[in-house]
């Protein structure tokens, strides 16, 4: 009776232990004998610092500009930052943790002209893209002052309706000591936008020297008009400060002469001058298109990287009045933050090296390719051309319009592109460089 008893208990655990031997023993075998499953591709890269870099350039020949002065600043003026260009006429701004989307840039440097671009900050993509800013030298006329004569002094506007020069009258007894007079007329577009109202609009500007003299008696400047005015029409001056780009009210006053294309102003002491007036712009943007055959990639392997991409935007005016066309285009450009003109527009953004796990003995490697080659992760970068149309005119009773036609070009990184063209990419060396991806 008890051998009936304990005898299933027995073949209970036999059976037990059959099965717990047997799944150690084919679980063993499995692993020894079975197929080694590759490592999955690399997967997107984490969210990394989102640096702005762009540069600072001559107008005139593209040359570089070490020193420039540049302030980062949001859409309702505060600035963030001020760097100076380094040797390569380049500035770096960590933009990683702002919630803006686009930023005002802008750059001067003495003896040349202001100028301010808009960054476009792509956060899905960490990349952001900014145009060159471009600085007109500016060329200064020098003149001689005396205690007993006074002095003139005088330069070409090219923004003139009449090709009026920008000219200072110093009278007998306006300065203690001798001293050499320097003018220089500014371009519209080289000047900061004024604020004043919405259509505030540089009418004419000057740099005048010594800065900061101060006069014992009014000296006269004269300014030329990039359109008619009426005769008597009176306009406040606007002093510039050359340190913070910020305009504040001279308290001089400046009067349309005899013949409407000139205005003159009596001032005290020497800055930055800029006569403002309304100039009124109907501009609306058409829809945007991709220009065929534009598209690129833009790829990175490791750290911080930038490429350029040139643009040329045009531009087309026809109405009725006369108005300076060099002055209606830097008023243009100012409004659509654009050059007229073959430009550079830099994309740039930071990821992260490659993960250890795909390199071996520092070496790049692909578990699901055979061969040499190496990883890079690329954007799918294009451009877009976008008309603008409408009319600019000036102020009342200047009798001048005109219809604008522009066509705007930009480029564009996306984080998404069209048929998976963003992603890591991997280029084999032993197949005639052949990439495959994106993974």
């Amino acid at each position: 009776m008890k051998m009936n008893r304990t005898r299933p208990v027995l073949s209970a655990f036999s059976i037990s232990l059959f099965t717990i031997l047997s799944m150690l023993f084919f679980s063993c075998e499995s692993s020894r004998v079975g197929p080694e499953l590759p490592a999955p591709n690399p997967p997107v890269p984490a969210a990394q610092p989102l640096v702005l870099t762009g540069y600072v350039k001559n107008a005139a020949d593209l040359t570089i500009i070490p020193g420039a002065t540049v302030k980062i600043a949001k859409a309702d003026a505060t600035i963030l930052a001020t760097i100076l260009t380094d040797n390569s006429g380049k500035y770096i701004y960590d933009a990683t943790n702002l919630p803006e989307n686009t930023l005002s840039v802008s750059a001067n440097k003495d003896g040349y002209g202001f100028q301010s671009k808009i960054a476009e900050l792509n956060k899905a993509a960490n990349s952001a893209t900014v145009s060159d800013i471009l600085l007109n030298k500016i060329a200064a006329a020098s003149s001689p002052v005396t205690v007993a004569t006074g002095g003139t002094g005088s330069t070409t506007n090219t923004q003139s309706v009449a090709s009026q020069p920008l000219t200072v009258s110093v009278p007998p007894n306006a300065v203690s000591a001798p001293i050499t007079l320097t003018v220089a007329a500014l371009p519209a577009a080289q000047v900061p936008q004024p604020t004043l109202t919405a259509n505030s609009s540089v009418q004419s500007a000057g740099q005048f020297g010594p800065s900061g003299t101060q006069f014992q008696q009014p000296v006269t400047i004269t300014f030329s008009l990039p359109s008619a005015q009426t005769v008597g029409k009176t306009f406040p001056l606007l002093q510039l400060n050359e340190q913070t780009g910020v305009y504040s009210n001279s308290g001089f006053t400046a009067t349309v002469n005899a013949g409407g294309t000139t205005a003159s102003a009596p001032v005290t002491h020497f800055t930055i001058y800029v006569l403002s007036d309304e100039a009124t712009s109907n501009l609306v943007e058409g829809t945007t298109s991709t220009v065929a055959g534009s598209s690129s990639y833009f790829g990175l392997t490791q750290g911080q990287g930038t490429r350029e991409y040139s643009s040329t935007n045009t531009y087309s005016a026809t109405g009725t009045g006369t108005v300076s066309e060099a002055w209606l285009k830097d008023m243009i450009s100012k409004k659509l933050s654009i050059d007229f003109l073959t430009t550079s527009t830099r994309v740039g953004g930071n990821f992260p090296t490659l993960p250890g796990n795909y390199q071996s003995n520092g070496v790049q490697t692909n578990p699901s390719v055979s061969g040499k080659g190496n990883w890079e992760y690329r954007w799918y970068v294009y451009k877009q051309s976008t008309p603008v149309t409408g009319t600019a005119s000036g102020s009342s009773g200047t009798g001048w319009t005109r219809n604008i036609s522009v066509v705007k070009e930009k480029w564009v990184v996306e984080a998404v592109a069209p048929a998976g063209k963003t992603g890591w990419y991997w280029s084999s060396h032993d197949q005639g460089g052949a990439v495959t991806g994106p993974y």
